[in-house]
């Protein structure tokens, strides 16, 4: 899973460089679809299968805030520290907004909840107002945005806020999920489903993903451990499918949508086979956790090369590349080292005074996921035939517009 996750962040980072490397990987948008199932995986993984955050709302949103906020604002500051020493052409962006969409903008560049729904607004007659897209307005406002793909995770951050009331019951995940899909369909009916920002930018539409994700992680994640006993390479063999097809995406001759759909199960059907084996590999999760670094500074890496290279991106566009993929990966490295790491202990410390395991919100080493997901099995058959479910054992853990 871990590989996976990088491959998934440097299709986002190819698409944003634009020109040939757009439909290399799986593209930017599928990328971004496919972050929001692995989320829901894990964050039905973290939620169900282990006792961190039983009975403890506010420690799992706090878990989830030291997850994303300290690197997203060190790269938020060093960008806005880029901006003030390139000329200020980001801050003559705000001259012309009226005060709604400066507070708007500054709002959601501090606390990322709300950049998703800034894709929804535009200028109109000189003041803020619901357009339907970014694109019908005087001015797009995603330019005003210091770390402008950071809008995934406003959708991310939505789902974490309901993830707690819903994972633990199969009826209100089965509902949402229908419902979601419901209105997806009814906007593709509609038309309006069609285009950009309610293609993927949507939160009651995207949700349907998460979901997805979660049901891979409660149904199939134990079922797949069970042939994984009888088959020891199946972890092996379904990362490598998931790889391969991550390679392959743009090659598959299927209308973009069916392909994108087979994406989707695909991912969905194998994440279990993923999940195990990056229990089983630890350098799979070590290469994970440079994928949200490289996601968040890559822009931030774009500027830096855009201004010290001046021309290169057109002249020369593969070296071009090259430094852009290298740079984000140094910078990755150097975040995770400077920041992230500490913040780890912080979080271990934390959890440790709370009485919780200190190990990180990632896979245990195969036994013990086998023991927490069948814990979980066992209460989802128990919810299904009405009995409450048993006592859990205690475990340890685990664009264009932008």
């Amino acid at each position: 899973m871990g590989m996976l996750r990088t491959l998934l962040a440097l299709s986002v980072v190819l698409d944003h460089l634009g020109g040939g490397t757009t439909d290399w990987l799986v593209g930017g948008r599928m990328a971004v679809q496919l972050f929001y199932v692995i989320s829901g995986f894990l964050i039905s993984y973290v939620l169900t299968a282990t006792d961190h955050y039983q009975g403890a709302v506010g420690r799992f949103y706090a878990n989830r805030a030291l997850r994303l906020y300290p690197i997203y604002l060190a790269v938020a500051a060093l960008t806005l520290l880029a901006h003030a020493l390139g000329g200020g052409a980001f801050w003559r962006f705000y001259e012309h907004l009226p005060f709604a969409a400066e507070l708007f903008l500054g709002l959601s560049n501090l606390l990322i909840l709300g950049q998703d729904w800034l894709m929804f607004f535009g200028i109109e007659h000189g003041a803020l107002a619901f357009t339907g897209s970014f694109a019908h307005s005087d001015v797009p406002l995603y330019q005003g945005l210091l770390v402008p793909q950071a809008w995934t995770l406003g959708v991310e951050m939505s789902f974490y806020l309901i993830a707690p009331f819903v994972l633990h019951s199969p009826r209100r995940l089965l509902v949402l999920l229908a419902a979601s899909l419901a209105l997806r369909a009814v906007l593709i009916a509609t038309g309006i489903g069609l285009s950009d920002p309610w293609t993927y930018r949507f939160f009651p539409t995207e949700l349907a993903l998460f979901l997805a994700g979660s049901l891979s992680h409660q149904v199939l994640l134990p079922r797949w451990q069970a042939w994984a006993r009888r088959f020891p390479r199946l972890p092996e063999l379904g990362t490598g499918l998931l790889l391969l097809y991550a390679l392959a995406h743009f090659s598959i001759g299927l209308p973009h949508t069916l392909r994108d759909g087979l994406a989707v199960l695909l991912f969905a059907a194998l994440l279990p086979l993923a999940f195990l084996f990056q229990s089983r590999h630890r350098l799979d999760q070590a290469i994970g956790e440079l994928s949200y670094p490289i996601y968040i500074c890559h822009a931030l890496v774009i500027l830096f090369f855009t201004w010290l290279l001046d021309g290169a991106q057109r002249q020369q566009p593969a070296l071009f590349t090259v430094l852009v993929v290298a740079g984000c990966i140094g910078l990755s490295a150097l975040l995770n080292s400077l920041i992230a790491d500490p913040v780890e202990r912080l979080r271990r410390r934390l959890r440790a005074r709370d009485g919780a395991p200190g190990a990180r919100d990632t896979p245990l080493p195969e036994p013990a996921v086998a023991r927490a997901t069948a814990t979980r099995t066992t209460g989802m058959a128990d919810a299904a035939r009405g009995r409450a479910a048993p006592p859990r054992r205690a475990v340890g853990t685990i664009r264009r517009a932008p």
